[in-house]
């Protein structure tokens, strides 16, 4: 079913909206929230979480990608639950963008205006394959074996590109007045 029949659904409050939506992206969100959460029933939760918060959120929310409005919404409550899960056990199973640049950048919430205009800016400018793997490690939450094992590189090329794509958006994020 196609993305506006299934939002057409959320309007309606046709409770099939959550059975097409699971039918169309509801094993690419258990990945992605598996991805972060590392276990399997933590990311059906975490989806079935997300089903709701879309449900209530739809109308008045019409986005323009649905996939892309549920797998934020999954990625927020899975890093949640996985900051929960973790926050006695201090583990780092999962890296952030904020992790790695956390030595480079300092605190940058004071002024987030036009950040995401800028990150999208910087991703148009990395060739392709790097930022295929700089989206699977920082969106998806792929650990770099995993990336490895898709792309056929290996594990110290991709962690060489990250590292060099990680200090250009510093360099663009210096010059942007961010505190650095």
């Amino acid at each position: 079913m196609e993305d506006q029949n299934i939002i057409a659904l959320f309007f309606d409050r046709n409770e099939s909206a959550i059975t097409e939506t699971d039918a169309a992206y509801g094993g690419r969100l258990r990945r992605v929230s598996y991805g972060i959460t590392g276990d399997k029933r933590d990311a059906e939760e975490c989806v079935n979480d997300a089903y709701l918060s879309v449900w209530n959120s739809i109308p008045p929310q019409r986005p323009n990608s649905l996939f892309a409005y549920l797998c934020e919404t999954v990625r927020r409550i899975s890093l949640t639950k996985y900051r929960y899960n973790t926050a006695q056990k201090r583990r780092a199973n999962t890296v952030s963008i904020d992790d790695e640049l956390s030595e480079v950048i300092a605190d940058t919430r004071d002024d987030t205006s036009g950040l995401a205009e800028l990150l999208n800016s910087f991703l148009a400018e990395l060739p392709e394959d790097s930022r295929y793997i700089f989206m699977r490690r920082y969106y998806y939450a792929d650990g770099i074996e995993t990336i490895s094992k898709i792309t056929g590189l290996g594990k110290n090329a991709i962690s060489a590109r990250l590292l060099r794509a990680r200090k250009r958006l510093a360099e663009i994020l210096k010059e942007r007045g961010y505190k650095i």
